[in-house]
């Protein structure tokens, strides 16, 4: 008997579906997420400069620790020293420049080569 009747469906108009009420609470929820975002990231912002202080000190600390062990430089370092032993170089050679060297990038550029790099892969 239920197969022999016709349905019909209708959807209902969205003003039905999501009334002033339900539109006000989705708005203020997304209103609150939106401010509780933006505090966070306001917060991360207003510390960064703490953020940097506070790693700089860390590494000016490390540094005069291995300024007094007379380590601050490669050749000082018995470990590097063993390295130019064992694979029959010095410090000035070519090969160990390309291993050893560390490049400086301001950080600006280093965003936009980075954003570069992954694009020629």
């Amino acid at each position: 008997m239920l197969l022999s009747q016709n349905f019909e469906y209708t959807e209902r108009p969205a003003a039905l579906i999501l009334g002033r009420r339900g539109f006000l609470k989705v708005t203020g929820l997304c209103v609150a997420a939106m401010a509780v975002c933006g505090y966070a990231i306001g917060d991360l912002i207003a510390r960064r400069g703490e953020i940097i202080k506070a790693r700089q000190t860390g590494l000016y600390t490390d540094d005069l620790i291995c300024q007094k062990l007379g380590l601050a430089c490669s050749h000082q370092n018995p470990t590097v020293m063993q390295v130019y032993q064992d694979l029959g170089t010095k410090p000035v050679d070519e090969e160990m420049e390309e291993l050893l060297h560390t490049h400086y990038y301001p950080r600006t550029l280093l965003a936009v080569s980075t954003q570069s790099e992954d694009h020629h892969e």
